[in-house]
């Protein structure tokens, strides 16, 4: 079963389909508990989701809610099959280079 949840302000940019959702409920002096998962974002409109799972408690007044990226996807380093780096020296006086380094993670296998 899905449910669909709809916000009254457009949804921020980053979320996006695939993304693990979370949500607290509003207690008390305005303390929240721990998030509970909502399950994984099947579709995305401006201002709803609808998860992949089937959520009894939440309520229209629903405190918080937040969302996770899939690390296997979205990682942070560069990605591509090969770089292309030229260093220029444009100054008259002597430079050394001492360490190059780079993260790179392939695309595609």
């Amino acid at each position: 079963m899905a449910t669909r949840i709809t916000f009254d302000n457009p949804i921020n940019s980053s979320v996006q389909l695939g993304d693990s959702m979370y949500y607290t409920q509003p207690s008390v002096f305005g303390i929240t508990s721990q998030p509970k998962p909502c399950g994984t974002i099947t579709q995305l409109t401006q201002n709803s989701v609808v998860v992949n799972s089937d959520i009894t408690d939440l309520s229209a007044g629903a405190g918080y809610f937040l969302f996770a990226k899939n690390i296997a996807v979205n990682e942070t380093s560069l990605k591509g099959y090969y770089a292309d780096v030229k260093f220029r020296n444009n100054s008259n006086k002597k430079a050394r280079l001492f360490s190059i380094g780079s993260e790179v993670v392939f695309s595609s296998k």
